[in-house]
């Protein structure tokens, strides 16, 4: 166990009457049960709303949407077929979630299944978007969009579906930090840090093919602009399809690095694509 692993289940942990209780439900059966309002509060939202927000029901799709909208720490409940989606957030926050389909867990009487560190798949509840550190939490913003947009979506027609607009420009400043090397050096950082850099950049190029495919489907045939749009498409899917897990963090490291590249080289391509559309 990494020292960021041991700090983040420290944290967790703290959440428990009696913190070696939860250590133990966790090398037992890998699900503690911890009470809400300790050391995070916890919005409960329907998979109904998430999906439609994400306009998919596929776990690395959700995941990377939840990463890049809540960018923080999610469990997904999986007993069942996509039940709960669990966003844990700061303390105070949150409170005007209340209804039936969105619903902040009453603090410190509420005691919720939270997986070890380790369960990022199904069966059972799993980390959907593992913590990345101590005291890591959803941006409560962030948690309200999603809930806002997956009602919105939800109620529309069927066949009716509006595109996800990917944030740009925090894409390509997000990666362009990586990229520059700030605000720390592959020396400077452990491998978890290089394996949430990983899975960040992951998360955005999940977010950016869809914007890309959807200018696709609207150039004709004989578009010049086709083949170039390809070719990115063709290298983002080459990216996803690499290892994203090594033990070695130069290794780790430069993944990410490529996959922010390849971010990077996505907007300014969806940027110039844009551009026409934009200026009729």
């Amino acid at each position: 166990m990494t020292d960021q692993t041991t700090a983040i289940t420290d944290w967790l942990a703290s959440a428990h009457p009696a913190p070696p209780a939860a250590r133990g439900e966790w090398m037992i059966g890998g699900l503690a049960m911890l009470p809400t309002g300790r050391a995070f509060d916890t919005v409960r939202i329907s998979a109904a709303i998430v999906h439609a927000a994400a306009q998919s029901g596929d776990s690395d799709t959700v995941a990377a949407y939840l990463n890049h909208m809540a960018d923080g720490p999610v469990i997904h409940d999986a007993y069942d077929a996509g039940v709960w989606y669990y966003a844990l957030v700061p303390l105070g926050t949150c409170a005007h979630h209340d209804t039936p389909d969105a619903q902040l867990l009453t603090p410190e009487t509420t005691w919720l299944g939270v997986p070890a560190l380790h369960r990022t798949a199904r069966p059972g509840a799993y980390w959907i978007c593992p913590p990345r550190r101590r005291e890591d939490y959803c941006v409560p913003a962030g948690v309200d969009g999603v809930i806002r947009l997956g009602r919105r979506r939800a109620a529309e027609p069927r066949g009716v579906a509006v595109p996800v607009r990917p944030d740009l420009d925090r894409i390509a400043h997000e990666c362009g930090r990586l990229l520059d090397g700030t605000p720390a050096r592959a020396d400077t950082l452990s491998l978890d840090d290089a394996a949430v850099r990983t899975l960040h950049c992951r998360g955005y190029l999940m977010v950016l093919l869809p914007a890309l495919q959807n200018i696709e489907a609207r150039l004709s045939p004989d578009d010049p602009s086709r083949s170039r749009l390809l070719l990115g498409v063709t290298e983002a899917h080459r990216q996803l399809g690499l290892d994203s897990e090594s033990e070695n963090l130069s290794t780790q490291y430069a993944h990410a690095q490529r996959l922010a590249r390849c971010c990077v080289d996505t907007v300014d391509l969806l940027r110039a694509l844009d551009a026409p559309t934009a200026a009729r």
